[in-house]
């Protein structure tokens, strides 16, 4: 295995809603070693580049430009990890914050988080998104009149299985269901509600457990569910809850939850308490149990992305990336021994 790996990490950058100070997206090098960050300039220069996503196929990523006409731009990686524009096309919608590259290899969709909507976008055949062929809208509502006034698709995920998208809804408190078939020449089937969760919940990002349990962070009501899916009915139930944090007295606001590779361990950054949390995973993915809050060694971790037996975070409002070994024997991050001082972090990938 290679002793250092590349990693691209997204920004907010002057023209993005919300603004921030980043260039596009950066380049930073990590010693699987030592753990420490080396940073290797900007990899692309683009809007509001606040989510990416690597292809299944290779070496070819796609970001999303957060603003209020929204955007997705593919990208072409040379072997020094400098992304090279394939092109670049509208969601039809405002502030996409999350973006995925089916696994079929055909199309790449996006969330909007202003207006709720899901754009798809066919991959054409030098690797570029294509114009939109479908936006999913929606509608509702939720108890927060401040954060809920409408919908707000967070983010969109493949559900067990495969034949479906599941996007968490942070404005209606829902899962929602869209049918999906990569190759069909209109790949889009007729959307439903997969979960209506508490009121007030916000859900925000997901994982998929290898059981077909999905685990959801709640933005605006700190905690963690965990539903079953159920194929047939294309439904999720929720079986059982936990508090996002074992951190007392703080305003905190989960922003990323995922699984380890066995799937015994979850984890979920804390935006306020400022950490990772550990979670035992039962062995059916059913129930969690929380075992430890590691401080991320920054403020507001938005993102973080597992690296070999690293956890490398991206904290926004201090703007830093820190690295935490995981300790083998427990699955728990360790204090961060390494930081480097990068503008507006918000989103780390992994090279291929």
């Amino acid at each position: 295995m290679a002793e250092r790996r590349l990693l691209w990490i997204g920004t907010y950058t002057p023209d993005s809603d919300p603004a921030g100070t980043g260039s596009g997206i950066h380049r930073v090098r990590l010693d699987l070693r030592t753990g420490e960050l080396g940073d290797e300039g900007v990899a692309a220069r683009t809007s509001g580049p606040s989510f990416l996503a690597a292809h299944p196929g290779g070496r070819r990523v796609y970001a999303v430009n957060e603003r209020a006409e929204g955007g997705v731009t593919g990208f072409a990686a040379t072997a020094e990890g400098v992304l090279e524009e394939l092109g670049a096309a509208a969601t039809g919608g405002a502030s996409p914050c999350h973006l995925i590259a089916h696994p079929g290899g055909r199309h790449v969709i996006a969330a909007n988080y202003a207006d709720g909507g899901v754009s798809v976008h066919p991959i054409g055949p030098g690797g570029a998104p294509g114009e939109r062929s479908r936006l999913i809208g929606h509608s509702g509502g939720g108890p927060d009149a401040e954060r809920q006034e409408g919908p707000h698709a967070h983010s969109v995920g493949v559900a067990p299985g495969g034949r479906h998208l599941l996007v968490a809804d942070l404005g209606t408190d829902e899962l929602r269901c869209i049918p999906f078939d990569p190759r069909a020449a209109d790949p889009v089937g007729e959307p439903s509600i997969a979960a209506r969760l508490t009121p007030g919940t916000g859900p925000r990002h997901l994982a998929v457990h290898p059981s077909g349990h999905v685990h959801v962070a709640g933005e605006l009501d700190s905690r963690v569910h965990v539903l079953r899916w159920d194929a047939a009915s294309s439904t999720a139930e929720p079986v059982d809850e936990a508090e996002a944090t074992g951190v007392t007295g703080v305003d905190n606001f989960p922003a990323e939850v995922a699984l380890s590779a066995g799937g015994d361990r979850l984890y979920v950054s804390n935006r306020g308490a400022d950490t990772i949390a550990t979670f035992e995973v039962s062995a059916d993915g059913a129930k969690l149990r929380h075992l430890a809050d590691t401080s991320t060694g920054g403020a507001w971790p938005r993102h973080f992305a597992r690296v070999a037996d690293l956890l490398v975070v991206a904290n926004q409002n201090s703007g830093t990336l820190t690295a935490l070994r995981i300790d083998p024997a427990t699955g728990v991050p360790r204090a961060a021994e390494h930081h480097l001082p990068l503008p507006d972090p918000v989103c780390v990938l992994p090279a291929p």
